[in-house]
């Protein structure tokens, strides 16, 4: 999706505000999948040249346990603030975190899909209890009752022998 600036492109000072459903297209490479399209809140004004994109963004992610394997929802809510100049062919951008367009308008799906996978877990867990996988037979744990789960490991410590 095209976000367009125009509005506020040539005006020192203004403001627009913006509220948006971005549905991202999935990727195969990704470790996640959306739900939900992103719901972003927030607003771009131009400060001398320089757009500020602000705003609070919250997607609804599909991920895979890192312990068990299952899948698992997880809200994530995330904040956004970009700084972002329209190229110019006399004037050079050396600062990587301005973010630089040309024409009118800039790619609100890139914005939004960066902040998004750097807002994501660095360790996916379904839940704080996980027990994650059986390391004998590889049975998600989670899904045994107490006394079965005890029942399970010395059966499988019966099972092992050490190399």
């Amino acid at each position: 999706m095209e976000l367009n600036l125009s509005p506020i492109l040539n005006f020192d000072g203004k403001k627009m505000e913006i509220r948006e459903e971005v549905a991202l297209p999935p990727s195969e490479n990704d470790s996640f999948s959306l739900k939900n399209p992103v719901c972003f809140e927030g607003y771009a004004q131009n400060i001398s040249g320089t757009i500020e994109l602000i705003g609070k963004a919250s997607a609804t992610v599909i991920l895979t346990c890192d312990r068990c394997t299952e899948s698992f929802d997880a809200t994530i809510d995330f904040e956004i603030d970009e700084r972002l100049k329209k190229e110019d062919l006399f004037s050079e951008n050396d600062d990587p975190d301005i973010i630089t367009f040309s024409g009118t308008s800039v790619d609100f799906d890139e914005i939004i899909y960066t902040n998004l996978y750097m807002n994501l877990p660095s360790k996916n867990l379904c839940n704080d209890n996980c027990k994650g996988l059986c390391p004998v037979c590889g049975k998600n744990l989670n899904l045994l009752r107490f006394f079965e789960t005890l029942q399970h490991f010395f059966n499988s410590i019966s099972l092992y022998s050490p190399p």
